[in-house]
């Protein structure tokens, strides 16, 4: 327990303190309640979610939030804990790669997408100006050659004149949760088995949701579908991926039903997809709730405020679309996956 203290003490008491600034559901509900998006927006800038000074975003200080909160927990690990949770918010810079990705194919002016990129001040490897600054795909990717997306970038350009930039975003995606899931290994044993507990339910959820666009949208053959879906999980295997693969669409029931996702997505046939998958966010969001309430020196803890705290900023995302749509309350909480109050 010495050890632990000693790699966690201070990361433990840190988070307990940002877990205080979230909003939970109750504030979620306060929030709603003001009439207009706009007014929603004044009220979250007086909370932890004000933007910076000299910022400005269609979100309020959403956007940089996580960047924030990251920087802050980071300041006060040690590696491996550090370098792990690091890696884990590279996440977001994928994200914002696949963007310019989509720019540079594109050809769009750096205005076009600098406002959809998530501010990663502190974090990122990239610069995204720089990189949305070449015209042509193949020289990005030469630019980015000894970068962590090389290798996965360069393995797949080949299939950009056939499958466009869906190859490069699909590679470096795939690529990144494998180094993600390695990374673990670094950590101490019980680390990282708690990190993985809650990796593997997050690689559940994706995994649900990729099968869910490219069998039922895209109709894409059960050996692409495996070839675009991560390896490792929590509950969904490998067969468990090769049968909802190679289901009629929209069928779901019979390879769930050993996992704990085949009660939450009961009736997705007549729902679809987008309208159940909040299920599967608000189990992540228990497992999170379980990790910070046990024993409190841990990898568990930071890592799972950093997904409270996503899950909370796309919660405030689909409240601020609701709103603008003048959703009732009742309905557009439906569609929240927080579960802190």
């Amino acid at each position: 327990m010495a050890g632990d203290l000693s790699r966690f003490g201070a990361a433990n008491a840190r988070v307990r303190t940002l877990l205080a600034t979230l909003l939970g559901r109750s504030g979620l509900e306060t929030l709603y309640g003001y009439p207009t998006e706009e007014a929603l927006l004044e009220a979250l800038a007086r909370t932890a979610y004000a933007p910076p000074r000299g910022e400005e975003s269609d979100e309020g200080g959403m956007p940089y939030r996580l960047a924030s909160v990251g920087r802050s927990v980071l300041g006060i690990l040690a590696d491996p804990e550090r370098a792990f949770l690091r890696q884990y918010l590279l996440r977001h810079e994928v994200a914002n790669l696949k963007l310019v990705i989509r720019a540079v194919h594109r050809r769009l002016d750096w205005d076009e997408v600098s406002h959809r990129l998530l501010p990663l001040r502190g974090i990122a490897t990239l610069n995204f100006s720089e990189l949305a600054a070449f015209h042509d795909l193949r020289e990005l990717i030469d630019f980015l050659r000894d970068s962590a997306y090389g290798p996965a970038l360069r393995g797949a350009i080949h299939r950009v004149e056939q499958a466009g930039p869906f190859a490069l975003e699909v590679a470096i995606e795939l690529d990144y949760y494998e180094r993600l899931w390695a990374a673990a290994d670094a950590l101490r044993p019980a680390d990282a088995a708690r990190a993985r507990a809650l990796l593997g339910v997050l690689f559940d959820v994706l995994n649900l949701s990729w099968i869910a666009r490219y069998r039922d949208v895209l109709s894409l053959s059960p050996e692409e579908i495996l070839n675009y879906t991560l390896r490792q999980g929590r509950w969904i295997s490998t067969d468990i991926r090769r049968q909802l693969a190679e289901s009629p669409a929209a069928s779901w029931a019979p390879a769930l039903d050993r996992t704990p996702y085949g009660a939450l997505l009961i009736g997705i046939e007549a729902q679809g997809f987008d309208v159940s998958s909040v299920r599967l966010w608000r189990f992540l969001a228990a497992q999170v709730q379980s990790a910070l309430a046990s024993y409190p020196f841990h990898i568990g803890v930071p890592l799972g405020f950093m997904l409270a705290q996503e899950i909370e900023i796309r919660d405030l995302r689909v409240l601020l679309a609701a709103k603008g749509l003048g959703v009732t309350a009742a309905e557009a909480f439906d569609h929240i996956a927080s579960v802190r109050h």
